[in-house]
């Protein structure tokens, strides 16, 4: 006599539910989910009638499910970075994920500016926010230099605090690699992504720091 009833196909899709319910993972959670959805149409279709409806709703949750934990397996797969990306990250974004690092680099544009361009001009107010990865700008102000800008040093990071223009004239005095941001494209990413908006806080205290001692030891010296 065959004991087996349609049931415990039923019984195994609940447990498999409070598993995923109990799992942290939201990856894990899908998947559990994704498994007891489909443990759980047997049941449906084993009735003396089978029931479609259940049985098509049990195919919707698990295909929906397996669609997400496809997007969040592809989102956690381990990214490489070239060695300008991996600088980048070691002078600005030591905090942030390989992925997110790859995030804020696609709102801007690799640049290469030659020596004597300027990158800001006084009076002007900047649309642009530029961080330094090889190269030197000068800052000057009347013709008074005020300071060079190095590898990890911000240019137009003045913008992003206070929104003011320029007071400074900033010149490329060797050839400058850089990445740049617009700024109307950068601030609505860094509202939407509060942990790399605090990163970028981080690294704009840092660097406005630098600058204010670099130039009290000019001033001195």
């Amino acid at each position: 006599m065959n004991s087996f009833h349609p049931t415990y196909f039923l019984h195994a899709a609940n447990v498999l539910l409070l598993v995923a319910y109990s799992v942290r993972d939201i990856l894990w959670l899908r998947l559990f989910a994704v498994t007891a959805a489909l443990i759980s149409i047997p049941y449906f279709v084993l009735q003396p009638q089978p029931l479609w409806e259940p049985i098509g709703w049990s195919a919707v949750f698990a295909a929906i499910n397996l669609f997400q934990s496809g997007r969040l397996f592809v989102e956690r797969r381990p990214v490489k970075l070239t060695l300008e990306e991996q600088e980048v990250r070691r002078l600005a974004f030591e905090d942030l994920p390989p992925r997110k690092v790859l995030q804020v680099l696609s709102l801007g544009s690799w640049t290469t500016v030659e020596t004597g361009e300027r990158l800001l001009e006084r009076g002007k107010c900047p649309d642009t926010i530029w961080l330094i990865v090889r190269g030197t700008v000068r800052l000057t102000r009347n013709e008074a230099v005020l300071g060079d800008l190095v590898a990890g040093h911000l240019v137009g990071s003045a913008l992003l605090l206070t929104g003011a223009p320029a007071d400074v004239d900033a010149v490329a005095i060797e050839a400058v690699r850089a990445v740049c941001w617009e700024v109307k494209t950068l601030e609505p990413y860094l509202s939407a992504n509060p942990e790399v908006r605090i990163v970028v806080q981080r690294h704009l205290a840092r660097d406005l720091a630098g600058k204010l001692t670099s130039y009290s030891q000019r001033r001195t010296a």
